[in-house]
């Protein structure tokens, strides 16, 4: 009775960009009146180019800024970098993800072509679910090459207007006649001002490795400030069923975001901490196979392969809060996690 259009406590807008290289690029913005704002490419994978809470920046926006799919050329480490806006959401995979490399004749790209593809089929709408409206955007992308492999993604996200809830599910079909590798990964990135100089993360997952030498084990659940020059330090959390999450925790602005996911179908946590002056950020990656490459993951035993005809269902959500009792609940849960005061 008080509000004639519901449009002013939430909704979905179709927008277009119009300038620089993102010129062209369409997109989904959704909003709650809980405060969370996001912005979805339709043109780059349905991805999270940009999420606010309560009026604070939570994803990272990188210096590339958004491009449109078609700057993208696959080209070992660069291709994918000159892309990498980032946002909150970074789609890796579908056939390969992490490290470049030459696997069977055949050169793939850093974290793969998938997030340099435009949705088909796009379809939003508004649905009530017991009593609460919820926001509904989908869409199909297609990895295929000629003599090749034939590999679709549809992907459904939800954003519940009474919480602070993003859920997305990805279905990915194998629609061509032969097996293919299945790799996909979720950088999920937290930028300035949410990722700063003490902030802290933590997960549910079992135990926490360093990649290499330059990533330190004993720092890696702090930020510390940016470092001009400073290598990247990447970690992988492994040992977890079900339903798992992974919180990035800022105690300057008492907010949390938590990253959950299916670790029966995403069984590695991958994390970049990256304090690297002009590249500051930090990211919870749920993966199939981790960070390595196709190359590294064919040799493993979690290594993931889609018969010709076959689905495979990958869950994961992204949560916001500024309630302390909440983000101190998710603590209590995980055996190395800081004291939330």
């Amino acid at each position: 009775m008080r509000a004639g259009d519901l449009s002013g406590l939430y909704g979905i807008r179709p927008v277009c960009f119009d300038s620089g290289r993102a010129r062209g690029v369409r997109a989904i913005e959704l909003y709650t009146d809980h405060a969370l704002a996001c912005t979805l490419l339709s043109d780059r994978c349905l991805d999270l180019a940009v999420m606010r809470f309560r009026g604070v920046n939570i994803g990272l926006a990188t210096k590339v800024g958004i491009s449109s799919p078609v700057y993208y050329v696959e080209d070992g480490l660069r291709g994918f970098l000159r892309q990498f806006q980032a946002g909150m959401l970074t789609t890796c995979g579908i056939r390969s993800s992490g490290a470049p490399g030459t696997v069977d004749g055949v050169s793939h790209g850093l974290h793969g072509n998938i997030s340099n593809t435009p949705a088909e089929n796009v379809c939003v709408s508004e649905q009530t679910e017991n009593g609460e409206v919820v926001l509904c955007v989908s869409g199909d992308m297609r990895e295929a090459c000629v003599f090749g492999e034939f590999l679709v993604l549809h992907r459904e996200i939800r954003l519940n207007t009474e919480s602070n809830l993003l859920s997305i599910t990805d279905t990915i079909e194998n629609r061509g006649f032969e097996v293919q590798p299945l790799m996909n990964l979720y950088h999920i990135n937290f930028g300035y001002p949410m990722a700063d100089e003490g902030t802290c993360c933590f997960s549910s997952m079992e135990r926490v490795e360093a990649r290499d030498a330059d990533a330190c084990i004993e720092r890696y659940m702090k930020m510390e400030p940016p470092v001009v020059g400073k290598p990247e330090e990447c970690f992988i959390h492994t040992g977890g069923s079900g339903m798992q999450f992974g919180v990035v925790y800022n105690p300057k602005l008492g907010m949390a975001g938590i990253v959950h996911f299916d670790a029966g179908a995403l069984p590695l946590l991958c994390q970049w901490k990256c304090c690297h002056a002009g590249d500051y950020a930090l990211a919870f990656e749920p993966s199939v196979a981790g960070f390595w490459g196709l190359e590294h993951a064919k040799k493993q035993p979690y290594m993931r392969y889609l018969q010709p005809g076959e689905q495979c269902k990958l869950r994961f959500g992204i949560e916001l809060t500024d309630d302390l009792e909440i983000i101190r609940g998710y603590a209590r849960k995980c055996k190395d996690a800081p004291s939330i005061p």
